[in-house]
């Protein structure tokens, strides 16, 4: 048994081998002309033997080199040439047909230009070339070049190196022309993963006609900072003149705000409409004397329609409509409400909800919700001209991430901004203050990406990069965050939010005692503002304070025995809000139907670390 699956080991170690090395390089000459503006006319003559069908080969060439791009011109070859778009960085093509497949020995011819330009060193000029790039992908048996220079160069600069990346050992052999203007040599067995690299530095001027190379990255950084910090400016200015609300001021109210039930004040405490609003409301329709609750067990309730719903307003009538439609259209089990028709009535509910909020119940001023955008727009504006200009040399890849980086925070800024405002004067300071760190943590994080892509990736001073980075976050996060703020509620909405404030303070913060004289001329106080309390967040608060007060039972409440215990309601609403709510919102989204509803680099160089090289392989 043992000796099969050794045989077995060995024939898959021998078929890979095999078929690793279906074709190999027999032959690669390099023929390359330095000029003085610093580009090099190059020859290739590449001789293949396939041993298995191939269409032909395929070269991939470097035209990046750390910040500094390469440009590659006259790409000529003696077989039909197809480019790839692979990468930003790399010139891709193909050479050979897609229609036919050749076998044995096939030589490719390829010339081109490599212009580098302005090598961005003041010190020295120098040639610092990957003859032969790591990335070929089968053996190269014999390697030979011959690199003529415009000038002649010193031979004691000039430094062959070879072996897998990074290598600075020697490899292969080279000569010097007598007029010192031409280096040849070869290397033999070049072997997958190996590279051979040529490095001749020269005094500084040697390519005379060289045009310099001029970098607007710092102006252009400046330039951008300073539009950046103007908008900022701008948008400050435009939330002093309209975004400023009026004074908040509440007064505590023993009633509820006029002509508002808990599902529209729960929308108007936090912008939304969620599951506890809904649940409020079975407690309100009991209380108004429109439906009866029977629980026959923990997770069996009958809910019966004792009154149609009497009101005019379109989202509360269908809704209540839509509960029992789940039924027979006066009685409803929780295992009907878990069809899915219950969740399309809330979904529905909610559309109707804002809808209600409109005309001379609009929510917020409308010159003041015009202005929103101008911060959104200025947040985009920073955040595209300072990716361009730290990286205006190179505006490839990268300047799109950090383009992203900002954007993003615009938006996710926005995002944290309308959610702390829907429910700035009903959270607490601790609430509020989790929330803006969140945001700094937020912050914080795209402020170390943004600095990592500058100073790594586009090679930035890390001054430089700190400034950048903070920039490209904190202000399209100030921005944001200000298109959101510039939005002012409107006088009906300040009204409003300022009766809701002052209801929520009384039940949350009335006596005992005080609570004791109302219940005697209403006792049924407890469940009138049950509905409310539950909306405000506030139902165990409210529970507690009847702990020791005596109370009438409801009417409209049916279970084995009478309740007077206040705690049971309160933990009454969180059964039914899971159970009936939050049930229904689950079926709908488990049935395909989204929910709408929201809860809230001088040395001899290194094998394979100059310009150009590459790799390519057969395909």
């Amino acid at each position: 048994m043992k000796k099969s699956a050794l045989l077995v080991i060995l024939l898959v170690i021998l078929l890979a081998s095999l078929g690793a090395e279906d074709y190999v390089f027999e032959s690669y000459h390099l023929e390359m002309e330095a000029n003085l503006e610093n580009s090099y006319v190059v020859g290739e003559t590449i001789v293949a033997n396939f041993s298995t069908p191939r269409h032909g080969i395929f070269r991939e060439i470097p035209i990046r080199f750390g910040r500094q791009k390469v440009k590659i011109r006259d790409l000529k070859a003696n077989e039909p040439i197809k480019e790839d778009s692979v990468s930003s960085d790399y010139v891709t093509f193909r050479l050979g047909s897609e229609n036919r497949t050749v076998t044995g020995l096939k030589e490719y011819q390829i010339s081109y230009t490599y212009a580098i330009g302005d090598d961005r060193n003041d010190e020295y000029d120098e040639f610092y070339y990957n003859l032969l790039g790591p990335g070929w992908q089968a053996p190269i048996k014999e390697f030979t070049f011959r690199v003529t220079f415009p000038k002649p160069i010193d031979p004691s600069m000039v430094f062959l190196t070879g072996g897998i990346y990074g290598s600075t050992a020697q490899r292969g052999s080279f000569t010097v022309s007598s007029d010192g203007r031409t280096v040849s040599g070869k290397a033999t067995d070049m072997q997958v993963g190996e590279a051979l690299t040529l490095r001749v530095q020269m005094e500084s001027g040697y390519f005379s006609e060289v045009k310099p190379f001029v970098d607007y990255t710092i102006p252009a950084s400046v330039l951008a900072l300073l539009i950046a910090l103007a908008a900022s400016v701008h948008a400050t200015m435009i939330f002093r003149k309209y975004g400023r609300d009026d004074v908040f001021v509440p007064v505590v109210r023993f009633e509820p705000p006029e002509n508002l039930s808990p599902l529209e004040v729960g929308y108007l405490a936090d912008g939304s409409v969620d599951n506890k609003d809904m649940t409020s409301m079975l407690f309100y329709w009991a209380d108004k004397g429109l439906i009866s609750i029977e629980e026959k067990g923990r997770k069996d309730f009958v809910f019966t329609k004792l009154l149609e719903c009497p009101t005019s307003k379109k989202h509360e009538k269908n809704l209540f409509n839509g509960f029992f439609a789940c039924g027979d259209g006066n009685q409803v089990t929780l295992k009907q409400l878990e069809s899915g028709k219950f969740g399309d009535a809330l979904g529905k509910a909610r559309t109707e909800v804002v809808a209600y909020f409109k005309g001379e119940r609009k929510l917020q001023d409308s010159k003041a919700e015009k202005m929103r955008a101008v911060g959104i727009l200025y947040g985009a504006l920073a955040s595209v001209l300072l990716a361009i200009g730290s990286s205006i040399t190179l505006i490839e890849g990268e300047a799109m991430v950090l383009m992203i980086i900002g954007i993003f925070s615009v938006g996710f800024s926005a995002l944290a901004a309308s959610r702390l405002v829907a429910v700035w004067e009903m959270s607490s300071a601790i609430k509020k203050g989790l929330k803006f760190f969140g945001l700094a943590l937020y912050a914080l994080v795209m402020t170390l990406i943004a600095f990592f892509f500058e100073a790594y990736v586009l090679e930035h001073g890390m001054f430089f990069s700190l400034v950048i980075s903070l920039a490209l976050v904190l202000i399209p996060v100030y921005l944001g965050f200000l298109a959101i703020v510039t939005g002012k509620r409107s006088a009906y909405a300040q009204k409003r939010l300022e009766e809701i404030v002052g209801y929520r303070d009384f039940i949350s913060k009335v006596e005992i005692d005080k609570l004791k004289l109302m219940i005697d001329s209403d006792p049924q106080l407890f469940y009138h503002v049950l509905g409310y309390a539950i909306v405000l967040g506030l139902e165990d608060v409210w529970a507690k304070k009847f702990s020791k007060i005596s109370f009438a039972e409801p009417s409209w409440y049916v279970g084995s025995r009478p309740v007077r215990d206040a705690l049971f309601y309160s933990a009454l609403s969180h059964r039914l809000g899971s159970a009936v709510v939050e049930k229904a919102v689950y079926t709908q989204a488990k049935s395909g139907s989204r929910s709408p509803i929201g809860s809230s680099f001088g040395s001899s160089g290194f094998s394979g670390g100059g310009f150009g090289g590459g790799g390519g392989g057969a395909w």
